[in-house]
């Protein structure tokens, strides 16, 4: 297994499903109720938005006009791109500007990577992994920005790191079979013995 392997799991929903109800969690531990059911939309919404690209693709072959080689939006970056920005927020909040800074540098590195590494293993295009960043970025966004009126500040950061080492660990680094699933779906709603696939070459 090479690198980009390696990197790639790191937005899988193995991985980023459990970590973002991670974050819920952790959210409800410190009192911040409102934005714990705001983080649930926000990250649900974003990867909804995923899903129903990849069934419009797989079932009807529609696809957004102007995008090329799009089979639905990559939701490892949409994923990988919402945990990462929200939690490189959220572990700097009450913090200085500068650890705020460098927190989301990492956070816009990692989940860069993650996005390269579905175009490097040729499972993604270009527009795929664009419109993942785009969608995980909007649900960080929206999430982060009802954050300003919370007085309470969050506690527990290091047990919330070492929730994620644990996570990881757990998910034996196994992907979860959502594209299988999806596929299923698809031909059950479409009635199409064989899913619409990609014919452009990556």
């Amino acid at each position: 297994m090479s690198w980009w392997h390696t990197i790639t799991f790191l937005g899988d929903s193995a991985f980023t499903v459990p970590g973002a109800c991670m974050v819920a969690l952790w959210l409800g531990l410190n009192g911040w109720w409102r934005q714990m059911l705001r983080w649930l939309l926000a990250f649900g919404v974003a990867m909804m938005i995923v899903v129903i690209t990849k069934l419009l693709f797989m079932g009807w072959n529609i696809t957004p006009p102007l995008l090329y080689n799009f089979t639905g939006i990559s939701g490892h970056t949409a994923s990988a791109t919402a945990l990462y920005l929200t939690l490189a927020v959220l572990l700097t909040e009450g913090r200085s500007a500068q650890a705020r800074g460098l927190a989301l540098t990492l956070a816009c590195a990692l989940l860069l990577s993650v996005g390269l590494s579905r175009f490097m293993i040729k499972v993604h295009s270009a527009s795929e992994v664009v419109t993942g960043l785009m969608v995980g970025a909007a649900a960080a966004w929206w999430f982060c920005r009802g954050l300003a009126p919370e007085r309470k500040s969050l506690r527990a950061s290091l047990v919330l790191v070492a929730a994620a080492a644990f996570m990881l660990t757990g998910t034996a680094g196994q992907p979860a079979p959502t594209q299988a699933l999806l596929k299923q779906i698809a031909q059950s709603l479409s009635g199409r013995d064989q899913v619409y696939s990609r014919t452009i070459p990556l």
